[in-house]
């Protein structure tokens, strides 16, 4: 079985990826690793230094050419799109159609807990997505994760005593574990036969930041606070932390933490 990961230089994907390895029925030889540059390569190998050259897939998702010698003998597809990029609905549709002309037995997509909350740029696109999954006629499997509990900047909150809230404190949102998004995706992936057609809404313990600050509190044994941080420098630190730059990336990072 050969697995496709997309977006495997990127943080979601690399939890995926590690779950796939700890795996007693995933060999290094079994993945291929979709990045989009030479040196991304050279970062996954040292981090993951069992995988052979094979494992490895340099291509464009918006360049067509590069999609066929990346799915070439692939069964399973996990895809996970490029947060806030203004084409991720083209991308996705064309990884999807590429997929079907290679024979692909399963397709994996990692979407966003309710993707029918248009106004949010970063939901809005993956909409179409799962559309044109479902209407493609692949066997496919959806994952709509909630927000991820990594968000929280866990050493710095201890470090300052401070939890900087990027919107109303009082607001509950729900936090899902990356290790626990992984684990679902590796149980999809290796037997994908009982989550065929299946959307599956993944989210954890719903908590306002008091609730966090709360929790982490009970457990380094100091006092937390938690200060509400201005929206501008809310998204200015964020488009930083993701190295995001372009106006629809910060147009999507500013209607995520007015919404």
């Amino acid at each position: 079985m050969t697995i496709l990961i997309t977006g495997a230089s990127g943080r979601t994907s690399g939890f995926v990826i590690r779950a796939l390895l700890q795996s007693n029925s995933v060999s290094p030889s079994d993945l291929r690793l979709f990045v989009r540059s030479q040196d991304k390569v050279k970062k996954l190998k040292q981090e993951y230094p069992e995988l052979p050259e094979s494992s490895f897939a340099i291509g464009d998702l918006l360049e067509a050419s590069t999609l066929p010698p990346a799915l070439k003998g692939v069964d399973i597809v996990f895809h996970n799109g490029p947060a806030f990029h203004s084409l991720e609905t083209a991308m996705g549709i064309a990884l999807i159609d590429a997929a079907k002309r290679a024979g692909v037995k399963h397709f994996v997509y990692c979407s966003v807990l309710f993707p029918v909350l248009t106004k949010l740029l970063n939901h809005g696109a993956k909409f179409p997505v799962e559309e044109h999954l479902i209407e493609s006629g692949l066997n496919y499997t959806i994952l709509e994760p909630t927000s991820f509990m990594q968000n929280v900047e866990l050493q710095s909150v201890v470090e300052t005593s401070v939890l900087p809230a990027s919107y109303t404190p009082d607001v509950l949102q729900g936090y899902l574990d990356l290790e626990d998004l992984a684990e679902v995706a590796r149980l999809v992936i290796l037997n994908p036969a009982p989550h065929n057609r299946a959307r599956y809404e993944l989210v954890g313990q719903n908590c306002t930041f008091y609730d966090v600050a709360k929790a982490i509190t009970g457990h380094v044994g100091q006092e937390i606070k938690v200060e509400q941080v201005p929206r501008e420098k809310a998204v200015s630190k964020m488009a930083t932390r993701l190295n995001l730059s372009t106006d629809y990336a910060v147009e999507g990072l500013d209607r995520m933490l007015y919404y």
